[in-house]
């Protein structure tokens, strides 16, 4: 996406598209359910809480800066604070530009410390307060525009080969629909050669197509698991895996999705046979090469999203495309060792449609592993960019229910100055909220 002088201007961009707000706004009312609140960036400054002028206490921290950058006169007080708060060594925080004139525009918003991130490019920059004396925790964040900078360093990303050790994969297909069960297959082997795989079809019986479906998993040597009954997706995942499923590697993957790239399962499985890796997940786009996932959020008003979907992606959030931490990734193209699916106990079945991906991850997380996506690993989600986004009401609460003190907390790997929504606009009440949370 080309980007622009001032994103947060009445005309944005979304979807790859320079649209008036008010062509905006009833597409963001679908997606959302909220009504957007356009300002521009220093409306938006308007709002910011400033802190006092703390000086800084250059008996235990200092400031690491690159040339040309001027710190906010409250720089000092909000970053000691986090840093005595978290004991980090180092604290950065987000950024913006700042003109000749001293307007200020182009802000750049930083995730929380993704270690992942920062093996794949220099997402911190080189503006931060150093403690001079060594502490426990490596990074934090405070996520408040803090320096300005006179210009910006493209973002360069690490180039490197996968490493992964050729191993089985169990690749566990939900389908009821013969054409795409075969599509899905046949791209499969057209795009994984180098990758042995045991294909898995869980067919949905019943719905008028069984020996269509029965004669497609057969031409492909796919393994059969009958289902029957309402839809079911937890129920139909977890079947396959602990009944079926051989390979210490399970992939579970929607009849509609196809790869792009012959590397998408080794880069995969490059995450996947690290340590302490728990789920890996893929970035998929819509045929039009739009944005379906890149990773999902928690904290949002139905407790999670996709940010970025339906776009080309955001001068706002670059991250999108990038490999980093995530807090969860979508069942529509998961793998994860079947060691950790067994000792999480697979898909909690209290979710038979939405949020068992995501209840599976965070489980995942909190036994104490990474989620990961895997932005080079790159396939085609051809699921319908304009259909209407359906929760059911007793899963969203139940959803609610088990996770809602960790939804309160925000996500650690996104920004509070960013909406909670999938189209990365500006948030008017982030400064407010904030403050909101650190008094409470």
């Amino acid at each position: 996406m080309r980007a622009v002088s001032n994103t947060f201007e009445t005309v944005r961009y979304w979807a790859g598209q320079k649209l008036l707000h008010s062509k905006l706004h009833p597409l963001y009312l679908q997606v959302t359910g909220r009504q957007p609140k356009p300002q521009t960036y220093e409306q938006w400054l308007l709002g910011e809480r400033q802190g006092p002028a703390t000086p800084l206490d250059s008996g235990r921290y200092k400031f690491v800066l690159d040339a040309e950058v001027a710190v906010a006169p409250d720089a000092a007080h909000w970053l000691m604070r986090e840093a005595e708060r978290t004991g980090a060594e180092r604290v950065y925080a987000d950024e913006d530009l700042l003109a000749e004139t001293g307007r200020r525009h182009s802000p750049l918003f930083r995730p929380g410390w993704s270690p992942e991130l920062a093996e794949h490019c220099d997402y911190i920059g080189g503006c931060y307060l150093q403690r001079l004396l060594p502490a426990n925790v490596q990074w934090a964040r405070v996520p408040r525009v803090l320096f300005h900078r006179r210009t910006r360093v493209p973002l360069k990303t690490v180039v490197a080969r996968p490493l992964f050790k050729p191993t089985l994969t169990s690749v566990i297909v939900c389908s009821r629909n013969p054409a795409l069960l075969d599509s899905c297959f046949a791209a499969l082997a057209a795009r994984s050669a180098d990758m042995p795989l045991e294909l898995i079809a869980v067919l949905h019986m019943g719905q008028g197509q069984d020996e269509a479906l029965l004669q497609t998993a057969a031409r492909h040597s796919a393994r059969v698991v009958r289902y029957e009954g309402p839809f079911h997706f937890g129920r139909m995942c977890n079947l396959a895996a602990r009944d079926h499923a051989t390979a210490e590697y399970l992939l579970f993957l929607n009849d509609d999705v196809t790869p792009l790239k012959d590397d998408w399962l080794q880069w995969m499985h490059t995450q996947a046979q690290r340590p302490n890796t728990g789920a890996v997940g893929a970035l998929l786009h819509f045929p039009d090469g739009r944005i379906q996932h890149a990773g999902v959020m928690i904290g949002t008003p139905n407790g999670a999203g996709h940010p970025g979907r339906l776009s080309n992606g955001s001068p706002l959030w670059p991250w999108l495309t990038i490999t980093r931490e995530v807090s969860a990734v979508t069942g529509a193209c998961l793998l994860m060792p079947r060691a950790v699916f067994n000792k999480i106990d697979g898909f909690d079945e209290i979710f038979p449609v939405n949020y068992n991906d995501v209840d599976l991850c965070l489980r995942t997380a909190k036994a104490g592993y990474r989620i990961i996506l895997e932005a080079r690993a790159i396939l085609e989600h051809a699921e319908s960019a304009t259909r209407v986004i359906g929760i059911r009401y007793a899963e969203r609460q139940r959803f609610l229910e088990r996770w809602g003190d960790l939804l309160a907390q925000g996500d650690p790997f996104f920004n509070p100055n960013l909406t909670d929504n999938e189209l990365l606009l500006p948030d008017p009440e982030a400064h407010t909220r904030m403050e909101a949370k650190h008094h409470g």
